[in-house]
C-alpha cells in the first residue's frame, strides 16, 4: 500500500527568518539539493528530446559537469554548517548513529574536496583555457569527433567539443583505469552523493528545534 503523500506549508520567513544564521545556512542548503536532485535525474533520464540534439552522452557529461559545481558548493556549505555554534549544539542531542553520519560526512568532504575542485576549476565551473591546451597536447593523434553542418540541420553542432570535454575530464587517470572504463576520480565523486542524506538530517534538526516539525 503506497504511503500518503504529506505536504507542508513553509512560510519563508518563519522558517528562515533572514536575522538567524542558522536558519540562512540551511536554506542555503536547501536549494543545493534542489539543485542535485535536477541535475541527478538529468544525467539518469534515457531521453530529454529537446536537450539530446547533440547526443544523450554530452547532455549526461554536461549534467555531470553540473553536478560536480554543485557537490563543490554544498561541501562547502555543510562544512560552514558544521562549523556553526547552533547547529553544532543541536547535533550533539542527536542520536550516536546520526552524529556519525556527519562525522563521516566531514571525511568524506576531506578526502573528496581536491578531486571535485581539480575537476571544477578546469571544465565544471569555466572551460579554462590552459586545461584545453593540456587535453590538446595530451590527446592521441587518431582520436577525433564530427562538426554536423547540414543545411537542414535545426542548429549546427560541434560534435568534437565532447572529446574535447572527455579529455579534459579524464586527465591524470591511469591508463589501465581508462582502459576498463573504471576511474577512481568518478568514483570519488559518486561518494559525495552521501552528502545529499546529510541535508534532510539537517533540515530535520533544525525545524524540530524551532517547533516547524513534530518530533521524529
Amino acid at each position: 500500500m503506497p504511503l500518503p503523500s504529506l505536504v507542508i506549508i513553509v512560510k519563508l520567513k518563519k522558517w528562515f527568518p533572514p536575522d538567524d544564521p542558522l536558519a540562512v545556512k540551511i536554506a542555503r542548503i536547501c536549494i543545493l539539493r534542489e539543485d542535485l536532485l535536477l541535475e541527478m535525474q538529468g544525467y539518469m533520464a534515457e531521453e530529454i528530446k529537446a536537450l539530446d540534439e547533440h547526443s544523450p552522452e554530452f547532455r549526461r557529461t554536461y549534467f555531470v559537469r553540473s553536478m560536480v559545481r554543485t557537490q563543490m558548493e554544498l561541501a562547502g556549505a555543510i562544512s560552514r554548517l558544521l562549523a556553526d555554534a547552533h547547529f553544532k549544539t543541536l547535533l550533539e542531542k542527536q542520536p550516536a548513529e546520526i552524529k556519525m553520519q556527519f562525522a563521516d560526512g566531514q571525511d568524506l568532504i576531506a578526502r573528496s574536496k581536491p578531486v571535485a575542485k581539480d575537476m571544477r576549476d578546469d571544465i565544471c565551473g569555466h572551460v579554462q583555457e590552459k586545461a584545453v591546451r593540456e587535453a590538446l597536447e595530451d590527446i592521441h593523434h587518431d582520436v577525433f569527433g564530427l562538426m554536423d553542418m547540414a543545411p537542414m540541420a535545426a542548429n549546427p553542432h560541434y560534435k568534437f567539443a565532447a572529446e574535447l570535454v572527455s579529455a579534459i575530464m579524464l586527465k591524470r587517470i591511469p591508463e589501465e583505469e581508462l582502459r576498463a572504463f573504471t576511474s577512481s576520480k568518478f568514483a570519488t565523486l559518486a561518494e559525495m552523493l552521501k552528502l545529499f542524506r546529510l541535508i534532510e538530517h539537517s533540515l530535520v534538526i533544525y525545524a524540530t528545534d524551532k517547533g516547524l516539525v513534530p518530533e521524529q
